[in-house]
């Protein structure tokens, strides 16, 4: 198990109860497990539902694009919603 820290930014930290956390996992597409059942809609009181699919996710800076990645001691991953514009 590797001890990694998890940060969220954009509406992902603005909608949940949780801005980072320090957990311990094997690799990335576990981060979503672990946050679902953590996170929670403010006003609704609703799970969040994350997934890979629907976050930009980095990992000690560097865009990641497979939810498989095995983690190491100290990684920082990063959890964004993805931008868009009109």
């Amino acid at each position: 198990m590797a001890k990694i820290t998890v940060k969220l930014y954009g509406v992902m930290r603005l909608d949940s109860t949780l801005d980072g956390a320090e957990i311990e996992i094997n690799k990335l597409s576990d981060i979503f497990t672990i946050l679902n059942e953590s996170l929670i809609h403010k006003e609704e009181q609703e799970t969040k539902i994350l997934s890979f699919s629907n976050l930009a996710v980095f990992i000690n800076g560097e865009r990641c694009k497979r939810k498989g990645h095995k983690l190491s001691d100290g990684d920082e991953v990063w959890l964004m919603s993805p931008s868009g514009g009109g």
